[in-house]
């Protein structure tokens, strides 16, 4: 008998299984920038691209562009204008808006971040066969739950089996 109940459950426990190996890579991330001494988080990559492509983002800006929760973009930035990574300040339009740029470390830090995270692709399709095929398949998934969430969908089987 399987002793991985994750794997064990299949396709049922998907949520698990993913969260495991999204907790597995970045794990191993933070393990690799301790080693070569960078002070930064695994997830922080997907803000510094934003902020660098689009200085004097707001908040809003990135937590639309990666479908994350307000809370979620301040506490990461937060955490990087702490490591010296991000400056902010209100914009002078609208007092309510946070803006970000980058600091000059987070600048000087670029090149070497751009390398790492081209490296990172090409480990990633390796690790998946060089069969991006699951990414349409998350891609589906992510979209039909935006529509209906998980939980509603099984609310709703839920209140038909009580019929």
């Amino acid at each position: 008998m399987e002793k991985d109940l994750v794997k064990q459950l299949g396709y049922a426990n998907l949520d698990t299984r993913l969260k495991r190996i999204s907790d597995h890579m970045s794990h191993s991330l933070r393990v690799m920038y301790r080693n070569l001494n960078i002070d930064t988080e695994p997830n922080w990559y997907l803000v510094l691209f934003i902020v660098n492509e689009q200085p004097k983002v707001s908040v809003m800006e990135i937590a639309e562009r990666l479908k994350f929760t307000h809370q979620s973009v301040m506490t990461i930035t937060n955490k990087m204008i702490a490591k010296g990574y991000l400056d902010s300040e209100k914009d002078k339009i609208d007092k309510r808006k946070t803006i970000f740029k980058l600091t000059e470390k987070a600048e000087n830090k670029l090149p070497l971040f751009t390398k790492i995270w081209e490296i990172g692709k090409r480990v990633t399709f390796e690790l998946l066969d060089q069969n991006i095929e699951i990414m349409e398949h998350l891609e589906r998934m992510e979209s039909s739950l935006y529509k209906a969430s998980f939980g509603e969908r099984i609310a709703e089987e839920l209140k038909k089996s009580e019929i």
